[in-house]
């Protein structure tokens, strides 16, 4: 082992949380630097938002030469050209991870390549050259993709990484979950040509949210052609020359398909090879337990992103809003982060954003809730883009404190299936 240098504040991991706890602690006049073993822009950038939403962007566009249609606009074709949107779609991700380098360099941080493993509380060895820090902040997010899943070998379930890495669209799918990225997904394929079903144990899709908003959005990608089954379980399935057949147990019911490709989203926090033991760290329900200032129970570690959130809770801005904390408070500040604030947002069509406790969550802590909705069909916009089945609820609590509560959401056009819907705040 030879020593590294020594860092008011070390970072382990460059995506959209460690770029930002970097970048504040820099800010805050920190020697700072970010082991990042890969590319930088984590998860995010590299496999999830942005290589999907550049992808539901292009079958958002198609969708409005379509509504154009309605409006006496005529295009003849409607075609996408899958070689040129991939390499495409790789340019933008290398801008961004380059955007990401001129960032750090510009604030001063020193970027360690090579995968981060603790030694002990304040040193971390990369590649066997130990760097000590005053502070630590683990960022490394989610680990590997679990595959496992009761009913279906685990040797024919994928990983959204094979959608990106091959330009062969599953004629049909079946889709393992209810999270937005699912979702997302979901409509990428079926709007690409593939025969979708959406099968989720839960109650509803985004089951968390309020019913009126996960109704609707249930009902307009049903009209898009998407098979949504929910409280649906797979007790078994076997390779076929035609595909994998599987049995879905859906409710009361049993239903058979065969489909090319099962694909599931379902990941752990990435806990396995950050050497936690050695410094007094565990990880607790899957995740590294942190209080209101990102601090886990060693002095001096801080934890922040998908290591510390539950499955449903991992979004990439949750992520650097805890960086931001973290950074601040290694640096000597006193800073909270109310997660009750951070916006929960599907990027589907049509988009959701949430934000503040779900009402179900107001009247489990006590609260009396008052709810009231203004749907779009109403509203003068709404009606020239044909937006008419989306709402904006506004939910207001109040106990021995006041709680202000409120949704937006906007829908998918009536007149075409791929009508795009645009996000609008209250």
């Amino acid at each position: 082992m030879t020593a590294g240098k020594h860092f008011d504040v070390l970072v382990l991991g460059g995506g959209a949380g460690g770029v930002a706890a970097a970048v504040r602690a820099a800010q805050l006049g920190g020697h700072v630097a970010v082991v990042e073993p890969r590319y930088l822009g984590g998860f995010c950038v590299n496999r999830g938002c942005i290589p999907f939403g550049y992808t539901l962007a292009a079958t958002r566009i198609r969708g409005e030469l379509v509504f154009g249609k309605d409006l006496g606009i005529h295009c003849s074709r409607f075609e996408l050209d899958s070689e040129t949107h991939a390499k495409k779609r790789a340019k933008l991700i290398s801008f961004l991870r380059q955007g990401i380098a001129a960032l750090l360099k510009r604030h001063h941080i020193e970027l360690i390549p090579g995968p981060g493993r603790l030694r002990e509380p304040g040193k971390v060895d990369v590649r066997g050259k130990v760097f000590s820090g005053s502070k630590i902040i683990l960022a490394t997010g989610a680990g590997r993709f679990k595959f496992k899943t009761d009913g279906i070998d685990a040797r024919n379930v994928s990983s959204s990484d094979i959608l990106l890495t091959t330009q062969e669209r599953p004629r049909s799918c079946l889709l393992l979950g209810d999270n937005p990225k699912i979702i997302e997904i979901a409509q990428i394929l079926q709007r690409l040509g593939s025969q979708v079903w959406l099968a989720t144990e839960e109650k509803a899709l985004l089951h968390d949210e309020s019913k009126a908003i996960r109704t609707r959005l249930t009902k307009a990608i049903r009209k898009d052609g998407i098979n949504v089954l929910t409280r649906c379980r797979v007790p078994s399935s076997d390779r076929t020359g035609e595909g994998l057949r599987c049995i879905l147990a859906v409710k009361d019911r049993e239903e058979r398909i065969t489909v090319d490709r099962v694909i599931r989203l379902k990941r752990d926090a990435g806990l396995t090879e950050l050497g936690l033991e050695a410094a007094s760290l565990k990880g607790e329900r899957g995740i590294i337990e942190v209080n209101e200032r990102m601090e886990t129970g060693v002095d001096g570690i801080y934890a922040i992103g998908d290591l510390t959130a539950p499955e449903d809770r991992r979004y990439s801005h949750l992520a650097s809003a805890g960086g931001i904390v973290a950074a601040e408070n290694a640096m000597g500040l006193e800073r909270c982060i109310d997660r009750r604030t951070v916006s929960r947002v599907a990027f589907t069509q049509p988009q959701v954003a949430c934000v503040g406790l779900s009402e179900t969550e107001a009247k489990r802590e006590g609260f009396e809730v008052i709810t009231g909705t203004a749907p779009l069909a109403m509203n003068p916009f709404g009606m020239l883009t044909a937006q008419s089945e989306g709402i904006a609820l506004i939910s207001s609590a109040a106990s021995k404190t006041t709680i202000s509560l409120s949704r937006a959401f906007c829908p998918l056009s009536p007149l075409a299936k791929r009508t795009p819907a645009s996000l609008r705040s209250l």
